[in-house]
């Protein structure tokens, strides 16, 4: 502060020293109060400004630091090289913002300091040393560090993509259930390197989704695995976002569920193979099973029905009530065995069914439709009329 002094009143007089000293004290009173660390070096590396939250935050007080080198007593040795870059930078005028580093405090622990590194220049312009204008960051390290031991440990396959699409996050769920490890997939692209050529498009509009703060929940998509298999994976895609709430990225959080999916492909294949006529509707009413042997009973195939409404289109007019009663009945969680309905085939023949009719529940166990398991009684009643 002296030598600025001394220039201001060679170049401007006397008058403007005093000016000078007032605004000088000024800000050095802002300095001091302000509830940020604030230090400053001189060309040499030295220290000359050393404010009150430095103190606090350090356990150093400004008579023990001010005179002695920044970077040689108070920085880790992994980061002195650094620091010293990020300074000799400021010190030609090329300051940084944001850039991250540890202290050691007067007891011994490390403190995490989130830096701006401006310089700092003589009236003439001259840069005679930097300013750091710090944030204590500590708790917030401690807290993502804690938040990726957390993910990394999570029993559920995450993972993480930057705004490009390319890998940034892979916990040891993700690496167990497809052998690649993390160094294998960080900095790959997600989409093109590891999803099938035919998810391809549905997952990146998933994710452009997610990164337009449009978030899914219960996607399914196929992962390949590192032997060349596929993993089933039942995804909910959330936005990731920095300190000022903008999307960064996308943060996955999926379930595996091949072997349910191979569970359900294996209930398919009884259901179709099945020999008793077999049907489903959703909550709407709207064939979604349909297997081979309600095809050899009523001569419509797959593609005829599914999609359909079952009581509009396929039961006899005199029936169409009931049977609607039955299965709004199932869809309530009442179920119905034995009852007796007719369907008309697709030759207009009437056929008789012998019906259960049960609930049919997500894994989660709510109602999304109702199974009719039948049996063709047409050849019996006619026998018993």
């Amino acid at each position: 502060m002296e030598i600025d002094s001394a220039r201001a009143m060679k170049e401007n007089g006397p008058g403007t020293l005093g000016r000078r000293s007032v605004q000088d004290m000024e800000y050095e009173r802002l300095i001091d109060a302000a509830n940020a660390p604030i230090f400053g070096i001189d060309r040499a590396g030295v220290v000359n400004v050393w404010n009150k939250k430095a103190s606090d935050i350090t356990g150093y007080t400004k008579e023990e630091v001010m005179g002695r080198k920044l970077v040689e007593e108070f920085i880790t040795d992994d980061y002195k090289l650094s620091v010293q870059d990020v300074l000799a930078k400021a010190l030609e005028g090329d300051e940084m913002a944001n850039y991250e580093f540890p202290m050691i405090t007067k007891t011994n622990k490390r403190i995490e300091i989130l830096l701006n590194a401006t310089s700092r220049r003589a009236e003439s312009g001259e840069i005679i040393g930097v300013i750091g204008i710090g944030q204590d960051i500590t708790a917030r390290i401690a807290q993502e560090r804690e938040y990726e031991n957390l993910i990394d440990t999570a029993n559920a396959p995450i993972f993480g993509i930057d705004l490009e699409g390319v890998i940034n996050v892979w916990n040891k769920t993700a690496s167990n259930i497809t052998g690649f490890s993390t160094e294998d997939v960080m900095g790959r692209n997600l989409v093109k390197e590891f999803i099938h050529s035919e998810y391809q498009e549905s997952v990146q509009e998933v994710l452009q989704n997610a990164l337009a703060g449009r978030e899914s929940a219960n996607f399914e998509f196929p992962l390949g695995t590192v032997d060349g298999k596929r993993v089933d994976i039942l995804l909910n895609a959330s936005s990731r976002r920095d300190d000022q709430g903008s999307i960064v990225g996308v943060i996955g959080i999926g379930q595996d569920i091949t072997a349910r999916i191979a569970q359900e492909r294996e209930y398919e294949k009884l259901i179709d193979t099945a020999n008793a006529p077999i049907f489903g509707i959703d909550k709407e009413g709207v064939v979604n099973v349909w297997n081979q042997k309600a095809c050899d009973v009523t001569s419509y195939t797959k593609d005829d029905v599914i999609g359909k409404k079952l009581v509009e289109e396929f039961i006899t007019d005199d029936y169409k009530v009931s049977v609607q009663q039955v299965l709004s009945k199932a869809l309530d969680g009442v179920e119905m065995a034995n009852f007796e309905f007719p369907i008309i085939t697709k030759n207009e023949k009437r056929v008789e069914i012998l019906l259960n009719a049960t609930s049919r529940r997500d894994a989660s166990g709510a109602i999304v439709g109702v199974i009719g398991i039948g049996q063709d009684i047409t050849a019996r009643i006619a026998q018993e009329r």
